[in-house]
């Protein structure tokens, strides 16, 4: 029983992954109306959808995202529209109210 406990507390206490190591998708945007460069971090184990084929995505798609970004200097909402392929490789986006730097 002292194992099933020490693992769930590695579980509970366990670093979060940062930008650099896999699990993460990270877009930059940027603001249309005041300019601000917003870091997005997109999770591949929780956030992406799995898309099927009665669903009308561009063909290849094997994952979506949808995500309502806010920055920190106005209050424009960005909406963001992101399909991957099987490799999280982003192929299409649609972004409403800003753009995509990288």
């Amino acid at each position: 029983m002292g194992s099933f406990a020490e693992n769930l507390k590695k579980f509970f206490n366990s670093p979060a992954i940062t930008a650099g190591q896999s699990g993460f998708i990270k877009f930059t945007i940027k603001c249309n109306r005041c300019g601000e460069e917003i870091t997005v971090k997109v999770r591949t184990t929780s956030e992406l959808s799995r898309v099927y084929e009665e669903d009308q995505v561009p063909p290849g798609a094997a994952f979506i995202v949808r995500k309502e970004i806010l920055g920190n200097k106005c209050n424009n909402l960005i909406y963001l529209t992101a399909y991957f392929d099987e490799n999280f490789k982003s192929f299409s986006s649609d972004l409403t109210g800003g753009k995509i730097i990288e």
